[in-house]
């Protein structure tokens, strides 16, 4: 009896499904949702270029949508049966930060919050928080340059606790209305398993690794946390609460003190769920991930081999054994132990906004009536970045 898996991966600007046969990797059924909301599915800002943000309905309309699809194309294959899925896995792009209630909910599926951007979630390529991220930067180098050895010597505006900071000084009725934050990584195995509790969701390694200055004590380089400092690997609230003690006292009872990789289930499908997209509720959902992690992965990434993603951004991906000991690589965007493969260090680094500057030289400089030509020959394709 074939067993077979689903893959879920949102993009910038689309949400793609995959459903395999684990025996032997061999593609069943593919489906591409591009989202709605915005341009692309990307919300901006007249007034402030730096500004990205994502509707979280999008994420799961696109989701139920592209689900449905896909079981109903296998459906008309021999062998299929969609009680014979085992598992779902989810990768993300990020950090793509989202505030949410006490019940998991993003803000900005209330009323008082629907035309707020800053109630929606703050897209991976948000740069507003660049004087946050300076700032963040420099009292870390300061006083605990541990934080920054395992993130390449500096703190981006891309990334988790610069974005809330940002919201916080921005836009504090936001931030006071959020219970916490939650990755995108982490949210949608939240919504597909009905653990909607902040404090319940299992949250990525890759994410909070990558993105968030977690370190779960286990030594990559040189460089180690100093004793009693954080909690289970994020930052101390201590040293969050130099910046605004509003962010040290999110840190300490409304994030969260454990990160998991992606081997690791996140749970199981929810009975409501499994009823929207016609699968067996328990299910098993794996903990999240990052869209280039995953992508290496599924590029046969190992030791001695770089991967290289390309999309709306290019990541170089490498892993080594966690047994050995590296050396801190001033520029990489991370050393995560199990970022992308477990039992191993996961290595980021690349070349941000490859993708947005091949768009942009399309739309701007290809002359029109090579895109005729172009939807002539090979018809209106789906937005794949």
């Amino acid at each position: 009896m074939k067993k077979f898996s689903i893959g879920l991966d949102f993009g910038t600007n689309s949400v793609r499904v995959l459903l395999v046969d684990v025996s032997n990797g061999d593609e069943i059924a593919t489906y591409v949702h591009n989202y709605e909301s915005g341009d692309a599915g990307i919300i901006t800002d007249s007034k402030d270029s730096n500004v990205a943000r994502q509707s979280p309905v999008d994420w799961i309309n696109g989701m139920e949508t592209s689900i449905k699809k896909v079981i109903a194309k296998a459906k008309k294959k021999k062998g299929f049966n969609p009680e014979n899925i085992i598992g779902i896995g989810i990768d993300t792009t990020g950090s793509t930060p989202v505030p949410v209630d006490k019940n998991g909910t993003p803000l900005s599926f209330y009323k008082e919050f629907k035309n707020n951007k800053n109630a929606l979630a703050w897209l991976w390529k948000d740069h507003s928080s660049y004087a946050e991220a300076e700032e963040i930067t420099a009292l870390a180098r300061e006083e605990h340059p541990e934080y920054l050895s395992k993130c390449g010597g500096a703190y981006s505006s891309e990334w988790f606790f610069s974005k809330i900071l940002h919201c916080l000084r921005n836009d504090p009725k936001v931030f006071d209305s959020a219970y916490s934050w939650v990755e995108f990584a982490d949210y949608i195995p939240g919504v597909l398993t009905g653990i909607s509790d902040p404090l319940k969701i299992k949250r990525s390694v890759c994410a909070a690794g990558h993105k968030a200055m977690y370190n779960d004590g286990r030594p990559a380089g040189t460089r180690l946390r100093r004793v009693g400092e954080g909690k289970n690997g994020l930052p101390a609230a201590e040293f969050l609460d130099k910046l605004d003690p509003k962010l040290g006292d999110l840190r300490r009872s409304r994030l969260y003190d454990k990160a998991y990789t992606s081997d690791v289930p996140a749970g199981k499908l929810s009975s409501d769920w499994a009823k929207k997209i016609g699968l067996s509720a328990g299910t098993p959902v794996a903990v999240g991930a990052f869209d280039a992690h995953l992508g290496a992965v599924g590029a046969g990434i190992k030791p001695g081999v770089l991967v290289k993603i390309i999309g709306t951004s290019a990541c170089d991906m490498l892993v080594v054994p966690n047994s050995e000991k590296l050396a801190d690589v001033p520029g990489l965007c991370g050393i995560v132990n199990g970022s992308i493969l477990p039992g191993y260090f996961g290595l980021e680094a690349g070349q941000c906004a490859v993708g947005d500057i091949f768009n942009w030289f399309v739309k701007n400089c290809v002359p029109p009536e090579y895109h005729k030509e172009a939807q002539a020959s090979r018809g209106n394709l789906p937005r794949t970045h």
